[in-house]
């Protein structure tokens, strides 16, 4: 570290991110006693990032750098920890403290882990809330080895990790799309009838849920089979947040409806997840995201139009990077 001043993203009050969101120079942290100080690489943007910014998460104190997503090298802490490169996700990292979207970052030593040696800083940082979130819906889900299961948003960051987390456990994905995809569910049209069809009459033992839309919601409510579980983790393109079912047909059929937020999943158990993945990383058995879009931290206004592009539902994986290291 050739100064004590590092690049970082900060926001001193909370609305929209193209008026509060600015680069700044701030000073590098210093990290305190069982810490140590991340050189950060590569930091995913998520749509988790950009509600933070314009106010949808009350807990988060001003001022404050943004971002929960990092890959990074150890350059402070215990000393057989540094140098190392290491990956993370989670916590209350840019709630209660600075986030990743910055040259460098402080965290607990014990949340130091390894990232996988076959990716890139870009694709590690790319991994994070993604699998995080994929990998909760899919234990609240509980399937089993031949249970079908109905991934609602299957292209998406969290929909496409949740896939491939439930190949590895031997359940079948059913992907879902808007376009009447021949390989995919069309969830325009009913559901029911298509998923008896894919599952010779079966049914689903689960639905993951990334969209949050009320009616698409209704639709595979009804198309979950007896004891089904449905799990969600957004209501964001629901006016409201309102969302309606019978009540009589739910019960009776002994549904459950359970949500998922990762915000009340703790760094430490974060990264341990992470830990548990990277092997099948390496393998090959999962895959990191392919289309990502490097974007450098330092070029506020490159910065702001990728927020926008998260904002905008991209597919493409809008990633930070620190070129200046």
């Amino acid at each position: 570290m050739s100064s004590n001043v590092q690049s970082a993203l900060r926001f001193s009050e909370k609305g929209p991110f193209n008026t509060v969101l600015k680069v700044a120079s701030i000073p590098i942290p210093e990290p305190p006693s069982s810490h140590s100080l991340i050189q950060v690489r590569a930091s995913a943007i998520n749509l988790s990032d950009v509600g933070n910014v314009e106010g949808r998460f009350e807990a988060t104190t001003l001022p404050r750098t943004p971002g929960r997503d990092f890959a990074g090298t150890v350059v402070r802490g215990p000393p057989e920890t540094i140098g190392k490169n290491v990956w993370g996700t989670g916590g209350t990292n840019s709630v209660d403290r600075d986030g990743s979207h910055a040259e460098y970052l402080v965290i607990p030593s014990d949340c130091v882990e390894e990232m996988p040696s076959n990716l890139s800083f870009a694709q590690a940082a790319a991994c994070g809330v993604a699998f995080l979130t994929a990998a909760a819906m899919v234990d609240k889900a509980k399937p089993t080895k031949g249970d079908f299961v109905l991934v609602l948003g299957s292209s998406g960051a969290v929909g496409s990790a949740a896939m491939q987390l439930l190949k590895q456990i031997g359940a079948t994905p059913l992907e879902t799309s808007r376009r009447g995809d021949s390989q995919a569910l069309n969830i325009a049209e009913d559901l029911k009838p298509q998923i008896e069809a894919k599952t010779e009459g079966k049914g689903v033992a689960a639905v993951i849920d990334t969209v949050g839309e009320s009616t698409l919601f209704k639709k595979a409510l009804e198309a979950l089979e007896d004891y089904g579980r449905y799990v969600i983790i957004t209501a964001g393109r629901t006016p409201g947040f309102q969302f309606t079912f019978n009540a009589l047909e739910f019960y009776r059929h002994n549904k459950s409806l359970h949500g998922i937020n990762t915000l009340g999943i703790s760094l430490r158990d974060a990264v341990a997840l992470l830990a548990g993945l990277k092997s099948a990383f390496e393998t090959g058995e999962l895959q990191a995201p392919s289309n990502i879009e490097e974007v450098d931290l330092a070029e506020e206004k490159a910065v702001l139009a990728a927020y926008e592009k998260v904002k905008g539902g991209t597919k493409a994986k809008q990633v930070l990077v620190n070129k200046n290291l």
